[in-house]
């Protein structure tokens, strides 16, 4: 019988911590509640990284060469943010690339508190792995692991992240003990960094992430897709003016 009650305890333990997670997801404003659709996919992650609710514009790039010119800007009170996709050569989407607003110039544009603390890019590669792991019954890796790597940093020239951002990575891998690891590549530019006032406005106030995309994600863990893909191309920096 005290077995049984002990048993019992731990059930109703775990079903009030399971509520509360629901409820803390449910309370916030920032959390992700659905598999956001791909080509609004930087939309949501700007919510979800730099927790705000400032509406901003997205601009979607099919090209590749506009996407490296393209910067997250605020104009007026307009603020727009970017996305590229990536593509197998067989026309499957593996990644998304986001250029985001960062939240010390939402907050100088919009208010103190509009936007932050910044979060992590695999704080949304994470958010979108528990929406699609429910859809997995039975996933090929039971573990997933978000490598905590993620930070893209030029220390001979600082300005210029942004090539060493988009330069060829290993999206995702498998460890030793046979878990799925994710990779992501992410920057962030404060705009009132001393580090950086000299440079153009446009450079400057910038959260720049790698995701992997949702229906990849969904592919390997059911199996239909292998790990290893590669996303990013290399590109030659341009001076900054």
């Amino acid at each position: 019988m005290a077995r049984q009650i002990r048993q019992g305890a731990a059930l109703v333990a775990a079903g009030v911590l399971l509520a509360s997670c629901a409820g803390t997801r449910m309370n916030d404003p920032y959390a992700l509640t659905a598999i956001p659709d791909d080509d609004r996919y930087c939309l949501s992650a700007q919510r979800v990284v730099t927790r705000t609710l400032v509406p901003v514009q997205m601009q979607i790039h099919g090209d590749f060469d506009a996407f490296v010119k393209s910067k997250a800007t605020i104009d007026g009170r307009t603020a727009t943010i970017h996305q590229y996709n990536w593509f197998t050569d067989d026309g499957r989407l593996t990644g998304i690339s986001c250029k985001l607003k960062n939240t010390d110039h939402l907050n100088l544009v919009y208010g103190p508190g509009s936007a932050g603390p910044d979060g992590l890019c695999q704080d949304m590669n994470r958010a979108v792995y528990e929406l699609v792991r429910r859809e997995v019954p039975a996933p090929r890796y039971p573990r997933v692991v978000f490598d905590p790597n993620e930070t893209v940093f030029n220390a001979a020239s600082p300005g210029m992240t942004g090539p060493d951002w988009l330069a060829p990575f290993t999206l995702t891998s498998v460890d030793a003990d046979g878990a799925l690891r994710i990779h992501t590549k992410g920057f962030i530019v404060n705009f009132l960094d001393p580090a950086y006032a000299q440079m153009p406005e446009r450079f400057r106030g910038v959260h720049y992430c790698h995701f992997i995309a949702p229906g990849h994600l969904r592919d390997l863990l059911t199996g239909s897709a292998e790990a290893g893909a590669r996303i990013g191309r290399q590109v030659v920096p341009a001076p900054p003016g």
